[in-house]
């Protein structure tokens, strides 16, 4: 009996053990599953690292900066299969394993960790899970919990896109950014690198583009919205563009981190940065015309011409060397939001659309995109647009970003129509939003997208059959860059939202929980963004407050609420802070007109762990 008992005592410990252990790691994404076991690896300068040989030039150099910048170790590394009794990190191919591409198989035993994968994308995603068991001080020595983790992504478009026409960001800031989001399984970067604010990729046919379209009026200080057009006169001492070696250093960089650079170049609408810096591509010559680049709100005379024959010309050049410089199979020609105002009275395009028989300014935009998309095709490359390309007569043959919803459903028109498409709901996934109350947050638009909301979103609209679904490719977090003037506001904006975007991306719905990603972003990927040193956002943590008033009664009904879960807002309505000693919120309540409401969220030990929020009743 008393053998039993203990029998029953230690099968208990070991389960208590392993849920411990289970809880100490947070992975993002969540993997598909993942299982522990009573064994340990240890982890220390003694280890072996083996690659396979194909991938030994990209992984090993990358694998040997984690393991030194994780952890202080300089191990070695190896192609060749360890020895017998010899303590390993192997990497090995298995194109019968049972996982998508990029999917991996983790196994952590006492004597070896494997990690195995049907391709280069598998291994290093793999390799970011293990990462993510390193404790975020450089210890040198780690005990890896024994497990196995069987792990494949949902999508096989995980991106994120950034716009660095409105504000240019440097070089060096993009590597950083790969390599962090890289460690979430992002796979794919869109580059937005033209718009009316500024043309950021060197042309070497074309030298006009950067001497001129990269750079406009300084306007800092002044809110995007309101500023005052250029004039000719002032100088233009604000922008940037990358070199055709800048951007070649990128996409090596990139390679490695098993990320694709998807360029884009926006026609023909969010032109500006282009017709200014060639003219003739404007529809025709007006005295008071401005052909200044844009330096931030609306940008009038923004499109290109749709009816000469030098425009197609002009963008044949262009997209040539686009094409010659990135590997990727995609190239992104933009298509959206197009003033076609200038369209209406151009003889040119007026000329085009009577002789092709089009019946309005739709249709011609239809022509100039299908023109397009033949230069692209010439160059073995496959076209990417906003789903604004789908009007007229549509762009057969193109994928399509699918960015509106409500009175546009290109989520479920685009992949019915036939059309290979990426989900970008600027509901879900525009991160240009502000991310806590509006009054509290940075200057952005007055909308608020909230972490919660980015990783509640589901891509696949439950109107599309089996077919159709699988003509959606994945999800996209898109950062647009009119109020993201500096590197720091930028990487606020970027995160966590961008890690909620990746675990919407990669993660099966059945493994998702908001309360486990949550404690993830706290226990442990805050930490490590603090590491990376990237400047996130903590608005998960700030208190909406919001109240109606009774004009009748002249008392006000008062709302508090958060989007995190498992802790307790406390407020005062005397102008003092509050503490957990101040008044717990329970429920609705109502104050006097003209009170201020100071609120803020609490943990356990008593610590605030946002911002106060403070609002007067009027």
């Amino acid at each position: 009996m008393i053998k039993y008992l203990r029998s029953i005592l230690f099968f208990l410990m070991i389960g208590f053990n392993l849920q411990v252990v289970a809880q100490e790691y947070h992975f993002v994404p969540q993997p598909e599953s993942v299982s522990f076991s009573g064994d340990a690896f240890v982890l220390d300068k003694n280890t072996k690292v083996v690659v396979p040989k194909k991938f030994q030039g990209l992984l090993i150099s990358y694998l040997a900066e984690k393991f030194y910048s994780d952890l202080g170790l300089n191990l070695t590394y190896s192609y060749r299969n360890p020895a017998i009794d010899e303590k390993h990190i192997l990497f090995k191919l298995d194109k019968s394993l049972s996982v998508k591409d990029e999917g991996y198989l983790l196994e952590v035993q006492a004597a070896s960790i494997v990690v195995t994968a049907k391709d280069y994308g598998g291994l290093f995603n793999g390799f970011q899970t293990l990462r993510q068991t390193f404790p975020l001080e450089n210890s040198g020595t780690v005990n890896v919990p024994g497990m196995t983790v069987k792990d494949s992504p949902r999508f096989g478009w995980r991106g994120i896109m950034l716009d660095v026409s409105r504000h240019f960001q440097p070089k060096e800031f993009i590597l950083k950014h790969i390599d962090v989001l890289s460690s979430y399984k992002v796979n794919k970067f869109h580059w937005h690198l033209t718009d009316d604010q500024g043309w950021r990729i060197e042309i070497k046919k074309y030298p006009n583009l950067t001497e001129k379209g990269a750079w406009r009026a300084d306007r800092v200080g002044i809110s995007w919205w309101q500023r005052e057009e250029a004039t000719a006169e002032e100088p233009k001492t604000v922008g940037g563009f990358y070199t055709q070696e800048d951007i070649k250093e990128v996409i090596a960089y990139a390679k490695v981190r098993n990320v694709e650079i998807i360029p884009e170049i926006d026609v023909p609408g969010h032109s500006k940065a282009l017709v200014a810096s060639y003219p003739h591509l404007f529809c025709y010559d007006e005295a008071d015309a401005n052909f200044e680049v844009a330096v931030g709100g609306k940008a009038p005379d923004n499109a290109v011409c749709a009816g000469k024959d030098t425009t197609y010309e002009f963008l044949e050049g262009v997209i040539e060397e686009i094409a010659a410089l990135f590997p990727s199979k995609y190239l992104h020609i933009g298509g959206d939001e197009c003033n076609k105002s200038n369209w209406k009275k151009c003889p040119y395009c007026q000329g085009v659309k009577t002789e092709n028989n089009l019946k309005d300014e739709e249709e011609l935009q239809s022509h100039f995109i299908q023109r397009v998309h033949k230069i692209v095709k010439a160059q073995k490359k496959t076209m990417i647009g906003w789903d604004e390309i789908l009007s007229g007569q549509g762009a057969p043959g193109a994928t399509i970003m699918a960015w509106r919803r409500g009175t546009y459903t290109p989520e479920i028109t685009a992949p019915k129509e036939g059309y290979p498409t990426i989900m970008t709901s600027y509901k879900h996934m525009y991160i240009s939003q502000v991310q806590g109350p509006t009054f509290m947050e940075p200057e952005g638009p007055k909308v608020v997208l909230p972490l919660s909301k980015v990783y509640a979103h589901e891509p696949l609209p439950p109107e599309l059959t089996p077919e159709e679904a699988n003509r959606v490719l994945g999800n996209e977090a898109c950062l647009w860059g009119e109020f993201t003037p500096t590197q720091d506001h930028c990487e606020y904006m970027l995160y966590p939202r961008a890690l909620a975007s990746a675990e919407v991306s990669w993660s099966d719905p059945k493994v998702k929980d908001w309360k486990r990603f949550q404690t993830a972003m706290e226990a442990s990927h805050f930490k490590r963004l603090e590491r990376e040193q990237v400047n996130y956002a903590k608005s998960l943590f700030t208190v909406y407050a919001s109240y109606a008033l009774d004009e009748l009664e002249s008392e006000a009904h008062v709302y508090l609420s958060t989007e995190t879960v498992g802790y307790d807002i406390f407020y005062t309505t005397t102008g003092e802070d509050p503490t957990t000693a101040s008044i717990k919120y329970e429920g609705d309540f109502i104050a006097a007109p003209k009170t201020l409401i100071k609120a803020g969220l609490f943990n356990k030990e008593g610590s605030l762990l946002g911002k106060l929020t403070e609002i007067r009743l009027k």
